[in-house]
Order: C-alpha cells, then structure tokens, then sequence
C-alpha cells in the first residue's frame, strides 16, 4: 500500500507556459520515492500539451483565475493532503536531492515547522549566472559564516537576528516548506491578502511554536528572468500595504523587533511609490505643475520620516527630477525615461 504524501508541491501559474514543465520535471526528479509527495498546479489557462504532461506525470491541475500569489497558494494548499507544503514558481527548480535533504532535516529536528535552503541563480535558459550578477539576497553570505543554522522552538526568539539580520529568510518561496498548520487562523488570512507571501511564510513560523532549520545548502535554481517587480509602480502600492499588515501580524504576537522592522519597510516603500510616480510622469511628459505638487509631497514624506533621508541619488533624485522638470522639462524627461529604463524609481 503506497504511503501517504508526505510533502505538497504548489506550483503557481499565471500566464506564463515556458517554464512549468521544467519546474515539474524537476520535482518529479527528487530522489525520494514518488508517493512521498503530491503535486498540485495551479493555472489560470488550458493547454492541451501541457495539460497531457502534467496529468501523465499524476500532477493535479487547479483551474484558478486568481493573479494575487498568497491567495492563489492557499486556494491550492486547500486542494492538497499532504501535512507539509512546499510552494515552486512556476520558473524555478529544485535540485534533485531537495527533499531527501529535507527529509533528514525533519527526523532529526521533529520540532521544526519551517525549513528554508539557498539558492542557486540560473539565468532564462537554465545556465548558472556568474556570482557576480547575483544581488545580495541571492548570495546570502550570512551562511558563509554560520553554516546551517537550527533554532529550536524554545529559542524562537533568535529567528530574527538569524532570519532577518543575519541571513535574508524571507526570501523565495521556491526555498521555503512548512507544517501547513502554520497557515491556519490569522495566518492564513493574512496569507491570502499578502503581495509578499515569501515572507509571510517566515513570519507565520517566526511567530509560532516551531523550530526553524535555515539550510545553507543550494537547493533550489532561482530564476533570474530581468524583470524586477519593482518595475510596476503597482508593486510599491502592494508592497505598502503588505509591510503593514506583517507588521500588524507581529505586533499582535508580541514581536516589537519584527514589527518595527516591518513598519519601516513600509515607509520605504512608500517612499519608494511616492518617488516612482514623479518619475513615471516626468517620463510620460505629464504637466509640469502636478510634477510639482508630487515633488513637494516626496520631500514632505522625507521630511517627515527622517530614517529615509540617505544621502544617496536614490533617495533625492525623484525630489531633483520634480523640481527640476520647471526649469529644463526636455532634459529632465530624458534622464526620468532612463532612470526607469534601468528599473529604478
């Protein structure tokens, strides 16, 4: 009699085709038995060969329209049986002893309910990028030093100094399983409205009565498409929103280190929308006065929140731009359409 799965595999697709297949092949290349985990694809599109891939390798296909990651997931997660869920992108990879690797993580820590690996980044045609196009997050040199790093249950307290100031565990959720339980309640209410489920997923196990086992091994590929989020000034808007509501989530659970973190990313980001909607209109040839008003509003907000105010051209060059665009409109634009170009507010 086969054995119940052990693991749920949840791949999100959301218009994209190039990529799934390769995702599933390779979890159907773990090197555990296959009845040791289900797999279920979630997809807002029919494609026959596609579809008579998936369903010769037992993948479960879940038709869902839903574009909002977090709660695309969870309407997944409901679909499968599987005690611990694991979450792909439909454009990243496992490596093939991923599982097994996990697998001996959970029997010899059974209090942990979060386990999150490195990554290795892979460019559009699956070759290894050369480590130095690898942003920070992606290094993750913080392993370099600490090794694998498990903090027992009763020590939870150290999950943010290691998940968040020493290592960057918030990140892809490609490299990230956990007990799904964690997602139940408030969790998974939260879960389901997050723009950031990577790091929703953390904090559900930071906050909760679980150990935590921060793999340094590379075991899942990242895809790097060049395409950056933070392109779509809609990006910034739900990231706002989103860092509050984490916030929110820790300060109910008594956690001031990782709410006031939070609290803070949001007002970046907030600075970050504020400043991109000065650009993106200066680019767009908008009016020079409602340039000005957005210039002024930026340099309230820095006045305001003082923690924003670097000396670097990130920081002051929307503010620039804006006041700018009065004096030398055909310039500015120009400098405005580059700067976008290069995916920077």
């Amino acid at each position: 009699m086969p054995a119940e799965p052990r693991f749920a595999v949840i791949i999100g697709v959301y218009g994209r085709k190039e990529f799934v297949l390769n995702a599933v092949r390779s979890v159907e290349a773990q090197t555990i038995p296959r009845d040791r985990f289900e797999v279920i694809v979630s997809t807002n599109y029919a494609d026959p060969q596609i579809d008579r891939a998936l369903e010769a390798a037992g993948v479960t296909i879940f038709r869902d329209e839903e574009s909002l990651i977090g709660r695309k997931q969870a309407r997944a997660l409901a679909v499968s049986t599987a005690p611990w869920v694991t979450f792909l992108d439909d454009d990243d990879a496992f490596e093939p002893e991923r599982f097994e690797r996990l697998s001996a993580v959970l029997a010899a820590h059974p209090d942990v309910g979060y386990y999150r690996n490195r990554v290795r980044v892979v460019d559009r045609q699956g070759a290894a990028l050369p480590l130095e196009r690898w942003r920070l997050h992606e290094v993750d040199r913080g392993f370099d030093e600490l090794g694998e790093v498990y903090v027992p249950a009763e020590e939870r307290q150290r999950a943010y100094e290691v998940g968040v100031r020493r290592t960057f565990a918030t990140f892809n959720s490609s490299s990230m399983t956990l007990r799904r339980e964690l997602l139940d309640g408030e969790f998974g209410e939260v879960f389901r409205r997050s723009y950031l489920a990577d790091t929703l997923l953390f904090l559900a196990a930071a906050l909760q009565p679980v150990g935590l086992f921060l793999d340094d091994r590379r075991l899942t590929r990242y895809r790097h498409a060049g395409w950056s989020m933070m392109s779509d000034p809609r990006w910034f808007e739900r990231a706002v929103t989103s860092e509050a509501d984490l916030a929110d989530l820790a300060a109910r659970h008594g956690r001031s280190d990782f709410a006031t973190y939070f609290r803070r990313l949001s007002v970046h980001y907030r600075r970050m929308q504020l400043g991109n909607g000065i650009v993106g209109e200066i680019a767009a040839g908008g009016a020079r006065r409602s340039v000005a008003r957005r210039a002024g509003e930026y340099l309230r907000y820095l006045a305001e929140h003082p923690d924003e105010r670097q000396m670097t051209i990130d920081t002051w060059a929307a503010g620039l731009y804006g006041l700018g665009y009065a004096l030398l409109p055909s310039a500015v634009r120009r400098l405005a359409g580059a700067r976008l170009t290069a995916g920077r507010p």
